[in-house]
């Protein structure tokens, strides 16, 4: 996978967070190769060949609805969002996956289970870019009600579509 940064023209288009568009791109690409290949387990990797993430995609039909009116608990990170539009409800569709970070040797058994597993494809991703979609993925965790945020081993997350 390529990673482009695209300037927009003389022309006043909507930019959209970062987030939202690494989110967006990650779900596609996850749906895509799930219905080419018939998989629906993922290793994140680097360009560095280090394991960052294991993903398992769930659902690919949610729907997510997000009220973010008078929470104050909820952390919003300047860099991954507008802030300034952050408080309103709003509806996304979304991918619903499982993941483990694998960051500092966690879940090495794990990882080293599924990289030998042939039904499992690997998705290989500038490393910035792997660390960037483990912070979305664990602010979209923590934004869930605590009881919903993990399954057995794994975190759940919605990567919005």
């Amino acid at each position: 996978m390529t990673e482009m940064i695209i300037q927009p023209s003389e022309r006043n288009f909507p930019i959209i967070p970062r987030s939202q568009f690494v989110q967006s791109i990650i779900a596609q690409c996850l749906m895509e190769l799930s219905s080419a290949r018939s998989t629906f387990r993922f290793i994140i990797q680097g360009h560095d060949g280090k394991t960052y993430i294991l993903l398992w995609l769930l659902n690919s039909d949610s729907l997510v609805i997000e009220s973010l009116g008078n929470s104050k608990s909820v952390k919003k990170f300047p860099l991954l969002e507008d802030v300034s539009k952050a408080n309103f409800s709003s509806a996304w569709n979304a991918v619903k996956v499982l993941y483990q970070p694998c960051i500092k040797n966690r879940n090495e058994t794990l990882t080293s289970s599924w990289e030998s597993d042939i039904s499992i494809h690997s998705l290989t991703l500038p490393s910035a870019t792997c660390l960037e979609l483990l912070l979305i993925l664990s602010r979209n965790t923590a934004m869930l009600p605590p009881s919903l945020r993990s399954m057995n081993s794994f975190q759940v997350a919605f990567l919005k579509m």
